[in-house]
């Protein structure tokens, strides 16, 4: 495997961590995200690609840095004054 491939296994095992760590389902995930449980279950499970858009949606919704997700939380950055308000539903 290369290293691309075990940094994206890494970030979706980090959302995988933070979602239950926050007490989401991938149903409260797939609702907020306004797609299908199964769309959900597939961008998490690396069954298909995350685009961009997806990937800071998901951020905002869990309330976390973009860079904690890709660097670990033991490389945090602050970009929090861009979206300082929590998400009820990405649009």
């Amino acid at each position: 495997m290369n290293s691309t491939v075990i940094e994206l296994e890494k970030i979706r095992e980090r959302i995988k961590q933070i979602r239950f760590n926050k007490g989401l389902t991938q149903d409260n995930m797939a609702d907020m995200l306004n797609i299908s449980q199964n769309a959900y279950h597939k961008l998490e499970n690396g069954r298909c690609k995350m685009s961009l858009r997806k990937f800071i949606n998901i951020c905002k919704i869990l309330e976390i840095e973009a860079s904690e997700l890709i660097n670990g939380p033991e490389k945090k950055y602050s970009f929090s004054k861009y979206y300082k308000k929590p998400i009820e539903k990405v649009l």
